[in-house]
């Protein structure tokens, strides 16, 4: 009975060590950064855009802008509070599923490069999420020849591309410049926004088609 007994308590035992080893080592490897391998690259995303149709393309653009909408949203409610007092995503939902036509009085009316320059206007007390997201967004299927981001032409001009491509590059730079302006809002200037602004902006650049044989102008 002895033997038995010092037996069965080996085995426990080594059950015991097993157990905390394979936990060890799933908690090791939950700590380790993830490969190289597993991050998707800008040549990756430049890739995945090859053989879409521009449609699919201007497509994962507004899902860009969705994001970002709700993540700046999320990060400055005081911007959020300039248009209305619903919550971060119930706002971004109002703006790309409503039927507006993407005029709105709190810009009025300004598209485009209009909205995007509000940006920089000192005078401007509005919603500064609004007027980037807005402005990009329209920017963006205007720039793909369409009145809305579902009409998107088949058939694409690569000059228009190209125009396309150094407007974003040239609002890039100047957005980033804000660090250092003058501005007094939030959202302008804390390094997180703008890199968050950076980054998605660098994500659409790279699924429009640029030739750096013809620079910016």
């Amino acid at each position: 009975m002895g033997f038995l007994r010092v037996l069965l308590l080996m085995v426990l035992a080594l059950e015991i060590f097993s157990s905390a080893w394979a936990t060890d080592a799933t908690q090791r490897n939950a700590l380790k950064p993830a490969s190289h391998s597993s991050k998707k690259t800008d040549k990756q995303t430049a890739q995945a855009s090859k053989g879409q149709l521009p449609k699919q393309i201007m497509s994962a653009h507004t899902e860009d802008l969705r994001a970002l909408m709700l993540a700046l949203y999320e990060a400055h409610p005081e911007e959020l509070a300039k248009s209305t007092a619903m919550g971060p995503r119930e706002m971004t939902e109002w703006v790309f599923d409503g039927k507006f036509g993407w005029r709105f009085d709190a810009l009025r009316s300004m598209q485009d490069q209009q909205a995007l320059n509000l940006l920089f206007d000192e005078q401007f007390q509005g919603d500064h999420v609004l007027a980037l997201v807005a402005g990009l967004e329209t920017s963006l299927f205007h720039g793909y020849g369409a009145e809305n981001e579902f009409a998107i032409p088949t058939e694409q001009e690569s000059s228009s591309m190209q125009t396309l491509s150094c407007t974003l590059r040239d609002f890039q730079t100047r957005y980033h410049a804000l660090m250092n302006g003058p501005k007094s809002v939030p959202m302008l200037q804390q390094t997180a926004s703008q890199q968050l602004v950076s980054s998605t902006l660098q994500g659409i650049l790279l699924r429009i088609p640029f030739s750096r044989g013809q620079p910016c102008t």
